[in-house]
């Protein structure tokens, strides 16, 4: 099992009747998973299997290629993308706790009961590519992690912020409080929105910042406590911003991404939690282009940024081990990085 993962999956056989896997969603073309698969497959020793990008627009029609593709014997599970991830979940037997509480599915496998029959189980796995991805710079660590490795906080040291209000963003917040951040500050143009992300996640600790006043303010508020702001996610797509509170949006973000950082008195933590990271870390979702103009403003303020890129690639090992049961080796990951990153 793995942190995003956690069930023991069977290894599957290269021979197995099950071998077929793609994305499905619309517009679809763009996608470079099959790209990053043709090169992992076979480097996992799983030369048949074969990972496609299927056209799908709705799940409404009994007839959509969803539906009748995971009714194939070769079906081995999928990853659904926009505009599928919420209506997917009618379509499921099973339906994991991270996924009900993100409120969407990206990435969906079949479990075998003990009386031979299969279910098919959704779940979110945009936490593993958003946790990992931080993780590998919270550690000094690629993914796969040792098992000794700590992959969390202790309570009350590591603060996150969030910027953006989407689906993404809800995998994000997911994917920071599982490794010990809380709380976790929220940037995002729309009030009502960020009230809504509030109210699905009653039991973590999300503060909204609403102006620059207020984050200044809040983060004043946070040194005292001790508390450190130690890691970032940006889930906006990179466009200049247009209306008042896009523009908002950014200038509460270098508002942010300005406040001092400073480790050197912070307490000791044990060799089985996180230690705080020399600089903050921020992680961009989205790559296109691969420098955003937020990822740009949390570089000029010397905080350490992740590329979007690295979210696609942990999102894709993890769903290897969901559809195949083998952990990506790293040196398959980093064949894949190549592949990406010559996108």
């Amino acid at each position: 099992m793995t942190k995003f993962v956690p069930e023991e999956r069977p290894v599957v056989s290269p021979d197995d009747v099950r071998n077929r896997v793609a994305i499905y969603g619309t517009p679809i073309s763009h996608s470079v998973a099959p790209s990053l698969f043709d090169v992992m497959f076979p480097a996992l020793g799983l030369p048949k299997y074969k990972y496609s990008a299927i056209d799908c627009k709705t799940l409404d029609d009994p007839n959509n290629t969803w539906t009748t593709s995971m009714a194939l014997p070769s079906a081995l599970g999928s990853c659904v993308t926009m505009p599928l991830k919420l209506a997917v979940m009618d379509h499921l037997t099973e339906i994991t706790p991270q996924a009900k509480l993100i409120g969407s599915v990206n990435t969906t496998y079949f479990r075998t009961l003990p009386d031979g029959t299969s279910v098919q189980v959704g779940t979110n796995l945009d936490t593993a590519g958003v946790g990992n991805s931080l993780l590998t710079v919270l550690t000094g660590s690629p993914s796969p992690f040792p098992e000794d490795q700590p992959l969390q906080f202790a309570p009350g040291v590591a603060a996150g912020l969030m910027i953006g209000g989407g689906g993404a963003t809800r995998a994000a917040i997911y994917a920071m409080n599982s490794i010990g951040i809380s709380p976790i500050f929220l940037i995002n143009r729309d009030a009502t929105e960020t009230a809504a992300i509030i109210s699905q996640f009653n039991d973590l600790d999300l503060r909204p910042l609403e102006n620059v006043e207020a984050a200044k303010a809040a983060l004043a508020e946070l040194d005292k406590s001790g508390v450190r702001l130690a890691a970032g996610v940006g889930a906006i797509p990179s466009i200049e911003p247009v209306t008042e509170a896009e523009k908002m949006v950014y200038e509460v973000a270098k508002a942010v991404f300005e406040h001092p950082y400073d480790v050197s008195d912070a307490p000791a933590q044990p060799a089985n939690v996180l230690s705080l990271p020399s600089k903050p870390v921020h992680l961009e979702m989205a790559y296109k282009p691969r420098m955003t103009l937020i990822r740009k403003i949390a570089e000029d303020r010397k905080w350490q940024t992740i590329c979007g890129v690295e979210v696609v690639l942990e999102g894709c090992f993890e769903q290897t081990y969901a559809w195949t049961g083998k952990i990506v080796p790293l040196e398959v990951r980093e064949a894949g990085r190549k592949v990406l990153r010559a996108e």
